[in-house]
């Protein structure tokens, strides 16, 4: 014998899912900074799943001018995150067990954009991430003269539309869902302005634990 494990094939056991998306609202005025903002800074030629769209590049917060107000979203999605990990026990935020063993709670926004809509815009059904433990967000600084909408198909059957909510979303709103859910948007009109953005958030040793 080499001593050397080897490795089978990984049996998957369907659960039931617990994962949920989750809505909270922005300030307007930061919603119309941003908007503001990210008009000075459109780019051209970028390839993704939108059409008729204009948009910023990938990694606004980066950008010195857009980054501190990012951070003001970032902290509704670390709290509605942080709360959801603790379902059904909202009032037991970040429990004390998790830090007692050397943990700690770990939100970290690694790419945003902002789009420009239009009447004949239109987002292809797609999800951002396959991995846990990732979270996205869509923003909705402006929904012009009418409110809009996100529809969601479920990943257990996403070709086949089963079980697709619909969640209506007015300026402000800020929509957060695990990364892997597919969704897609078919009601965009003038106006409609949306930062979109994803996030890792999780648990991690805390490296300066024992440090006094």
């Amino acid at each position: 014998m080499n001593g050397e494990d080897s490795f089978e094939a990984v049996q998957y056991v369907p659960v039931l899912k617990t994962d949920f998306i989750m809505k909270t609202t922005l300030d307007k005025e930061l919603c119309n900074t941003l908007i503001e903002l990210a008009g000075q800074k459109l780019e051209t030629g970028i390839v993704d799943n939108l059409e008729g769209v204009r948009r910023t590049g990938w990694h606004l917060q980066l950008d010195k001018d857009i980054a501190p107000y990012l951070q003001r979203v970032s902290a509704k999605v670390e709290h509605c995150i942080s709360t959801r990990l603790n379902y059904p026990h909202f009032n037991k935020r970040k429990p004390a067990s998790m830090k007692r063993n050397g943990m700690q709670f770990v939100v970290a926004m690694y790419n945003a954009w902002i789009s420009f809509y239009d009447n004949n815009s239109f987002v292809h059904p797609h999800c951002h991430e396959e991995a846990p433990n990732f979270y996205s967000i869509a923003a909705y600084l402006s929904t012009g003269d009418s409110d809009t909408s996100l529809s969601f198909m479920t990943d257990e059957s996403p070709s086949h539309g089963i079980n697709r909510p619909r969640v209506v979303c007015k300026q402000g709103d800020l929509v957060i869902f695990p990364s892997n859910l597919y969704h897609y948007t078919n009601d965009t009109s003038d106006g409609r302005i949306v930062l979109s953005g994803n996030y890792y958030a999780g648990y991690m040793p805390n490296i300066n634990m024992g440090e006094g």
